[in-house]
Parts: structure tokens; sequence; C-alpha cells
């Protein structure tokens, strides 16, 4: 009888002693298990140890894409940074931004636009006609434009969240110049004896003659500030690479300075080719205040 009790007892205790081990392997099994996940955790959240990133738009890849699937109907209407009406404008920034604080960062965006460019137009050549009005002589009729702006935003940013998607609002001051010319070269010279040449660009009338063609055009360009404030989310595709996106609400005060125009045409009383300068546009100023996407709407981030 002892004996069988033995027996019980020792299978009891060889059972709890099994239990005890299953729950400790479990145990171990769980922290490992949780710490994994915490390192996998870590690896998507924002890295601690970033006080710099860097960034850029996505529009030149999106531009690219719509071109692409639409070709030369693409009308992806994406935009960079602060714009202005009637002239070329930098569309494409780059971004920086600087940690202060665990959600607080300093931020800054940079857009820069410098264009020259030349084209030219065959027309008939007027000298050659005169001599045979069946004539296929051409000669060129230039114009050069060039290009230069910049735009610059500077604020702060607060971080809504540490983990791999994390909301981001903050607000920048706003600032922009751009300015530019065109200058025309024509292939008939105009004379007196030629008071009207062949030319693919249109005339126009002034005090001294009703045939003046432009020469040079010079557009002094404006000066734009402003105030943004945005709202938008970062997403960790990898532990130090972020894709955003943000939508902004601005205010832009700009004012166009006065653009000027040299031409020429055949005087009514000299008689003689003359020149004139004269205003094209007058100075004027505009107030706006819109949801376009100024800086960095949809960007990729590099973070170190």
């Amino acid at each position: 009888m002892m004996k069988k009790i033995i027996l019980v007892c020792s299978l009891i205790a060889i059972g709890f002693s099994a239990m005890a081990q299953e729950s400790e392997q479990q145990t171990q099994s769980k922290v490992i298990s949780d710490r994994i996940s915490e390192k996998k955790e870590k690896k998507v959240l924002l890295p601690e140890d970033a006080k710099w990133a860097i960034g850029a738009d996505m529009v030149p890849i999106l531009r690219s894409l719509g071109t692409v699937f639409w070709g030369e109907k693409n009308t992806m209407g994406f935009q960079g940074t602060p714009y202005f009406s009637g002239w070329a404008y930098p569309n494409v920034s780059i971004m920086a931004k600087y940690r202060v604080a665990n959600q607080w960062a300093l931020r800054t965006n940079l857009g820069v636009a410098i264009v020259s460019d030349k084209t030219g137009y065959l027309v008939t050549d007027d000298e050659a006609a005169f001599a045979d009005p069946e004539t296929t002589l051409m000669v060129t009729d230039y114009i050069k434009t060039n290009l230069y702006g910049v735009t610059v935003a500077f604020g702060a940013e607060y971080r809504l969240g540490q983990r791999r998607v994390s909301g981001i609002f903050g607000t920048d001051l706003l600032f922009g110049y751009y300015a530019g010319s065109n200058t025309y070269t024509y292939g008939n010279k105009m004379t007196e004896e030629n008071p009207i040449p062949t030319t693919i660009y249109p005339y126009f009338q002034s005090n001294i003659s009703d045939c003046m063609r432009a020469l040079y055009e010079k557009n002094n360009g404006a000066i734009s500030a402003g105030i943004q404030l945005t709202a938008g989310v970062e997403v960790f595709v990898a532990p130090k690479i972020a894709l955003g996106g943000q939508v902004n609400l601005s205010y832009l005060f700009t004012y166009n300075r006065k653009m000027y125009r040299t031409a020429e045409g055949v005087g009514f009383y000299s008689e003689k080719v003359e020149e004139i300068k004269d205003t094209l546009y007058p100075a004027g100023w505009s107030h706006n205040f819109t949801t376009n996407n100024i800086g960095a709407s949809l960007y990729i981030a590099f973070y170190f």
C-alpha cells in the first residue's frame, strides 16, 4: 500500500514539474516574442537619434508617370512652391528639418528656377521675295527668354505620434521672388524702304508709329510674402525613409513690379526707324488666400 502511495505522489510531482517547466518555457517564449516584436516595432519608429531630415518633392515622378500614361495630354497640376501669375516659377523644391525636441522640428523649403531658352521661327526672306515673289528662301526670327526665381518657406512642425504613421502639423513664413526678360532678333531688317518686314511676331501701335515690333521686354518680376498652415502625415516605409503628404492653407501678398519694353518702328514724322521704351504693364499687387499646395505637398524624406 505504501508503495502505491509513493508511486502516486511521484507521478503527481513529476506532473507538477512538467507543468512548471512548460509554463516557464511559455513565459520565456513570450518574452522572446515580445522582444522580437519590440525590435520590429522600433525599426519603423522615428529614429530616436535622428536630428536631421532632408527631402524632395515627388512631383517630378508623378509628372513623369502622368506623361507615360497620358502623354502630352497629361494635366496633373501638382505644384511645389509659391507661384506667380504670368511667368514660370519654381515648381519643384527641396526641404530640410532639424529636430529640436521629441515632437518639434524646425524646417525649411527651397525652390529655385533658372531658365534660358532660345527659340527660332522661319519666315520669308523679304529681300529675296522682293527680287522673286516665288522665292522659297527663308530667314529666322529668334526669341531668347531668361527667367529666374526663388521661393523659400521657413517654420516649425509638430509631430503627433512616434510610430510608423505620424501626423504632421506646421506653420511657415513664405517668401518668393522672380524676374525675367525676352530678347527678340529678326531675320528681316526694318528700314525706311521696308517699314513692315515679315515676322512671326505681331505689330502694335504707339504714339510714333502704327507698326512697332518689340526688341526687348524686361520683366522686373514680383516679390511675394505670406504665411501658411499645413497638416499631413508621414509614413515610414523603412527605418529612416518616410513618405509624406500635406495640405496647405496659405495667405500670400504679391507686389508685381513694372514690365518695360523697347521697340522699333518707322516714325510718322521722321520717316526713319526709331526706338522707344515704354511700360508694357504697370505695377500692381494681389492678395491670395488659398489651399494651393505650396512646398513639398508630396515628398520623400531621409532621416539621419
